[in-house]
């Protein structure tokens, strides 16, 4: 199904001023803190030093850059995003992520999108993942593949799980449709909570032969 377009108000989501974009500059300062994260799955640290989680049993990704906290008020922007048919807050979140991956990051060969089970996806009407990966190929000139990795579970929401729970819940729940994989690939996901979702997927592009994998969100808890 297609997803449908919304055209801005030409009012922040937040306090309602005047402005071009999706939230006012002001309000930004309330969105993006900046704060220290691990390199590697973007949990909250010191001095950008890997995490003790990624010490002990590293994730089959080599990096992770986010955008925002996931708490309020970027929290409520983000289920507006995914659960209220707002596909168009895509073009904004991707605005904002682009201008500090190009900044920082060493460009994929393609992007791929976390992919929802056909179920879901027919009731939500889109998926925001690939919303959100189709804008960021569009403002970095990269290709979105959506055919190598498939959802062949319907697995329930990860919201309410705990870390262990998670792990098991998305276990088996994806499938590579090839036995090859690009060398290095930037999975595209909405929110990483634990990092269970994307690191299957990228276990599967590394045992695919995917030397590096990257991972791309707009927000981490």
């Amino acid at each position: 199904m297609e997803a449908k377009t919304t055209i801005f108000t030409g009012a922040c989501f937040f306090c309602l001023s005047s402005c071009s974009d999706v939230w006012c500059n002001a309000c930004e300062q309330d969105l993006i803190i900046n704060i220290e994260r691990c390199p590697v799955c973007a949990r909250r640290t010191t001095n950008r030093v890997l995490c003790g989680a990624c010490i002990k049993q590293p994730p089959c990704f080599s990096s992770s850059e986010v955008l925002l906290n996931y708490q309020y008020p970027a929290k409520r922007l983000i289920q507006d995003f995914k659960f209220n048919k707002r596909p168009e807050l895509a073009a904004c979140f991707a605005k904002k992520l682009t201008d500090k991956l190009i900044r920082n990051t060493n460009l994929p060969e393609t992007i791929i999108p976390v992919p929802l089970h056909k179920i879901r996806q027919q009731q939500r009407g889109y998926n925001q993942s690939l919303e959100l990966a189709k804008n960021i190929a569009k403002r970095m000139g990269l290709a979105v593949n959506t055919a190598l990795c498939k959802r062949i579970k319907n697995t329930g929401p990860q919201s309410s799980l705990t870390g262990q729970m998670r792990k098991n819940n998305v276990k088996g729940a994806f499938a590579l449709t090839d036995s090859w994989a690009p060398k290095h690939v930037a999975i595209i996901d909405d929110v990483v909570t634990t990092g269970s979702t994307v690191n299957e997927i990228a276990s599967l592009l590394i045992k695919a032969g995917c030397r590096r994998v990257d991972v791309w969100a707009i927000a981490r808890t």
